[in-house]
């Protein structure tokens, strides 16, 4: 019983820290869509977090692709 609850809790917190780091990582990409990084600034945040850039280019590229046509 107490594993099952440990493992309940356990998922529970991933889940929380999922949401809060597509949460940052949506604010972040709002930011870097309004112009508020310089093309420099973005690859250094791309460079210093490959996650972001793998979910960025995931989630907002292929979005603007689609717009753009």
């Amino acid at each position: 019983m107490i594993r099952r609850t440990r493992n309940k809790t356990l998922k529970f917190a991933k889940d929380e820290l999922k949401k809060l780091l597509v949460l940052d990582y949506r604010l972040l990409a709002e930011r870097f869509r309004s112009d508020q990084f310089t093309s420099k600034q973005m690859t250094e945040e791309f460079k210093a977090n490959p996650e972001f850039k793998d979910w960025y280019f995931k989630n907002y590229w292929a979005l603007e692709k689609w717009r753009s046509i």
